[in-house]
């Protein structure tokens, strides 16, 4: 529901003048602690308003990751399916555990040679 709002704030926070509107929102934050005499209320403020943006944006860029990540493997999977001596075991495997995985990728590893 929100996914596509979210991803869109993260391209738009990703051009310059995304990251310009970033810059200066510090900057003004800055400047009326300057007004304040960067008094401890100021202070206070001015790093809970910081924090609060910090997990924003770390929500923003998993959520804009996580959404690019499974476009890529939809991608591959249908390009596993079209090729014909693909194995149909690597058709959504990344939803398989990280032991599992292992195991496909010791099984799928070229025997080594001796040197």
């Amino acid at each position: 529901m929100l996914d596509r709002p979210i991803v869109g704030l993260a391209v738009w926070l990703s051009k310059p003048t995304g990251f310009l509107v970033t810059c200066f929102t510090v900057a003004a934050g800055l400047g009326s602690g300057a007004l304040l005499s960067f008094n401890d209320h100021w202070a206070l403020v001015f790093n809970l308003f910081l924090s609060i943006a910090a997990m924003l944006l770390a929500g923003v860029i998993l959520v804009a990751g996580a959404r690019d990540t499974a476009a890529i493997q939809i991608k591959l999977d249908e390009l596993l399916r079209a090729v014909e001596n693909a194995d149909d075991l690597l058709v959504g495997i990344e939803e398989r555990s990280a032991e599992e995985l292992e195991l496909i990728r010791k099984d799928k590893a070229p025997a080594s040679r001796p040197d």
